[in-house]
């Protein structure tokens, strides 16, 4: 899988195709998680996150980073990005990029046992998922399943009304999928839900229809080699042997069901599926001796439950920290803004030009626009300073709308513009070039009849060795050989 995964990256990049390529580096990331290459993931998803160009780009890269760092166990910081990821999807509109990222909170959540911020991430909009079933029936499958561990350690810790809810819930929204003789192409998926719908049913004493559930998802899953998947289906299967008496066989699948969990690396099933065997064999031997190993397992769960309302209080902090954090930037954002074109203003711009080339960024990859009116003078004397106002307003809006998330438009003198943009010179050319066209061709006669307005711009790109300064010198050359050359150009 991961020499796929570098043939497709290495084409990606060798034909310039960056959304491919961060698509592809995802995709290497997800498999080094899976792997348990845990050191490898997180340098890849934090590279993701300094790529992400979108506020949901940003939040699914948090989200995903946040994943593996839970994994390892550095919960706090894991928690931090998940509250991050969160504060920020509340801004997103909602689209499928957000739902995309929803659907990257669920894992970590997961694994964190935030039982109740996986079920939010998982409940994606219907009319979304109605286009594409293959994506509905796995986000269903993912909902349900995290309802179902939910409501297991809620029956451990003797929470068995709420217990009864969960089951309910998992029942509600798997039972449409449980027909396999539709959409056959979705077999193995359905498989998964339909393991977990036994669970559930057998939960709430529907034994009967579960064990023939489970028994095919069983052969399916492991036909289809989904072994960790396999694993609910042996625990349904197993649960509904035990409701009928059946130890011996029981046993076995719930020891089935708990090795695969160990090849998988999961240790908060295991957990689960240990409990479930502590039960049968107070079921299958009644007596003071499976009692007490039955009340010693239940102190045990009531503990990492104690541990898990921790963690939900840790996330409910970061929130705040991270809710406090982006009111500082807004702050910060505010006295970097001009307030007449919205753009960030000479103190954005200068800080910047001093990150340029600095240890902190010494490959990174910008190009510097420097854009200056074309007779402001006249405008202002021709017109009235109202109307100038207006033009670099309007001239703002356009710097500002046709700017990527990665780039900084600014303004840092009285018509003189900067637009840092994170790219090559090829790809900064052609947005300097659509800047300067949608600004000569937008009507300006509404502005004030007679009104015409045009641009310089000088653009250079970074280059190794050079700072701020260096990069302001080179694009202000072009500027001034876009200007002797008769105004209205583009020099780079």
């Amino acid at each position: 899988m991961l020499d796929l995964v570098d043939e497709n990256e290495w084409i990606a990049d060798a034909f310039g195709d960056r959304d491919t390529a961060r698509g592809v580096l995802q995709i290497r990331a997800y498999v080094l998680t899976e792997l348990g290459r845990y050191t490898e993931a997180e340098t890849l998803g934090r590279e993701l996150l300094r790529r992400a160009t979108s506020r949901a780009g940003k939040a699914k890269a948090s989200a995903d980073l946040a994943d593996v760092l839970v994994r390892m166990g550095r919960l706090e910081d894991g928690l931090h990005l998940l509250a991050t990821a969160m504060n920020i999807l509340e801004t997103c509109p909602r689209n499928w990029r957000y739902f995309s990222a929803m659907s990257s909170v669920v894992e970590p959540a997961r694994w964190a046992e935030l039982y109740e911020l996986s079920d939010l991430a998982s409940r994606a909009d219907p009319q979304w998922l109605e286009v594409d079933p293959n994506r509905r029936v796995i986000m269903d499958g993912q909902r349900a399943e995290s309802l179902l561990e939910w409501a297991l350690r809620l029956e451990h810790v003797g929470c068995l009304d709420e217990a009864g809810a969960r089951y309910r819930d998992v029942i509600a929204l798997t039972r449409p999928w449980a027909d396999l003789s539709a959409e056959p192409d979705l077999e193995s998926d359905r498989a998964l839900v339909s393991a977990v719908l036994a669970c559930a049913l057998v939960k709430v004493g529907e034994a009967t229809q579960a064990r023939e559930m489970a028994a095919s998802a069983i052969s399916t899953l492991r036909a289809d080699d989904r072994l960790f998947d396999a694993r609910l289906a042996h625990l349904a299967y197993g649960l509904a042997l035990r409701s009928a008496g059946e130890f011996q066989d029981a046993a076995r699948e719930l020891t089935a069901a708990e090795q695969l969990c160990a090849l998988a690396g999961a240790p908060r099933h295991r957990l689960i599926f240990q409990f479930e065997l502590g039960l049968l064999a107070a079921e299958a031997a009644p007596g003071p001796a499976t009692t007490q190993l039955v009340s010693a397992l239940r102190a045990h769960a009531e503990q990492l439950w104690r541990l898990r309302l921790d963690r939900v209080a840790m996330l409910r902090q970061a929130s705040r920290r991270v809710q406090l954090e982006a009111a500082h930037a807004t702050a910060d954002a505010a006295a970097q803004t001009d307030p007449l074109t919205q753009l960030a203003n000479r103190r954005a711009f200068d800080r910047r030009m001093a990150e340029l080339g600095t240890q902190d960024s010494p490959t990174e990859e910008v190009c510097l626009l420097l854009v200056d009116l074309d007779n402001f003078k006249q405008i202002n004397d021709g017109f009235s300073h109202a109307v100038g106002d207006t033009v670099l307003r309007e001239i703002g809006y356009a710097l500002r709308s046709e700017s990527r998330v990665s780039d900084l438009p600014a303004r840092f003198g009285g018509d003189e513009f900067g637009v840092f943009l994170a790219t090559d010179l090829a790809g900064a050319t052609r947005i300097a070039a659509r800047m300067r066209t949608v600004i000569r061709d937008r009507d300006w006669h509404m502005v004030a009849l007679g009104l015409h307005v045009t641009v310089s711009m000088g653009l250079a790109p970074l280059q190794p060795g050079m700072t701020g300064e260096d990069l302001f010198a080179a694009a202000d050359k072009q500027l001034y050989a876009a200007k002797r050359a008769g105004r209205d150009r583009l020099a780079a």
